[in-house]
């Protein structure tokens, strides 16, 4: 059966819907029957902005929900027929020469590594909705800064002494993020609109601020609550770096902005504060890590789902398909809080 795919011809252009190859997996390769499209904010950044040079036409998108088509000759633990979710390492191939990994198709090609089979009866649109922000979570907070993962046995952690400023509490990334810390015994400060206070603090933040109103206000609020051991702002955008870079700025210690993009452009931030910015699963592959990035896709992901102990956000559908991809990018520029958006390629 034919290939179809939404490619990109150009920066800020609409997606066109066109017939392209049906992949062949290299032996360390799997080819998945692509059967829901997981949205990430990054893409509409990617196809509407170019913040990362592209080849063109180039098949975005980076995490899908499907059966398993065809296995690679190396591949070990998977067969045809298994349900999985899957997502590629982020940049990965950007581009015409990656349009093989690209999400926005029927068919795409996965390595064997990120991608974790489904227990029976879940919903792929549940995962795949939250796999990349996952690793990205256990990416940046275990990875690279250190700190301890939650248990899944049921056993509550001890507490700890550090304190954490998560900005946009009802993001997925900060959602998530709430759930990782506060169960593994941090103590979380965030924001959020006030449509959106309760299902944060259910997520278990300690403190949940109005972010709303004046930016003035919000950060004597911020930096009242603090001081923080580490500030992240998972909106990352020129009316959010400020506030955060202020709180920091008004704290002894710490002098860096953690965020989940880099600068669209020059910024004025005050002395001694620094934004850091890396594609937060990268950590997951550096060596003395293996072990995270498949605890995260083997076990966090499908086991946290099962047992209740992550609470995603929930999932919107896009309707039309492939065609539909166009409408999802012009509401993730437009800002999608408190939910994910999700598409299946195969509808009409």
């Amino acid at each position: 059966m034919a290939n179809l795919a939404a490619l990109l011809t150009a920066v800020n252009t609409p997606l066109e819907i066109q017939e392209v190859e049906k992949w062949t997996p290299d032996p360390t390769e799997i080819l998945v029957k692509n059967e829901v499209i997981a949205f990430n904010p990054i893409e509409w950044k990617l196809a509407k902005l170019g913040i990362y040079p592209l080849h063109f036409p180039a098949i975005l998108g980076s995490t899908i929900g499907g059966t398993i088509e065809a296995v690679g000759s190396e591949v070990k633990g998977y067969e045809v027929g298994d349900k999985v979710v899957a997502s590629k390492k982020f940049g990965q191939k950007f581009g015409a020469d990656g349009n093989r990994f690209g999400a926005y198709q029927r068919y795409v090609v996965v390595g064997d590594v990120m991608i974790s089979k489904l227990p029976t009866g879940l919903d792929p649109a549940v995962p795949a909705s939250i796999m990349m922000n996952l690793t990205c979570v256990v990416g940046l907070f275990t990875g690279r800064l250190g700190l301890e993962r939650p248990p899944l046995n049921g056993s509550k952690a001890a507490k700890k002494s550090e304190k954490i400023l998560i900005y946009g509490g009802s993001s997925s990334f900060g959602t998530l993020s709430i759930q990782y810390l506060s169960q593994a015994g941090y103590s979380v400060t965030t924001t959020s609109s006030p449509k959106n206070k309760d299902f944060v603090s259910k997520l278990g933040a300690a403190t949940v601020i109005d972010h709303t109103g004046q930016s003035e206000a919000l950060s004597k609020e911020l930096i009242a609550k603090g001081p923080y051991d580490i500030v992240v702002d998972m909106i990352s955008l020129p009316n959010t770096i400020p506030i955060l870079a202020g709180v920091l700025a008004a704290q002894d210690g710490g002098n860096s902005l953690y965020a989940m993009q880099p600068a669209f452009g020059p910024e004025t931030l005050p002395k001694g504060v620094t934004r850091v910015f890396e594609p937060w699963s990268d950590p997951l592959y550096e060596d003395g890590n293996q072990h995270l990035l498949e605890w995260v896709i083997k076990t966090y992901l499908p086991q946290g789902l099962a047992n209740g102990v992550i609470n995603p956000v929930p999932v919107e559908r896009v309707a039309g398909g492939l065609s539909g991809v166009n409408g999802a990018l012009d509401r993730m520029q437009k800002g999608v809080s408190g939910r994910r958006l999700v598409a299946y390629p195969w509808e009409r």
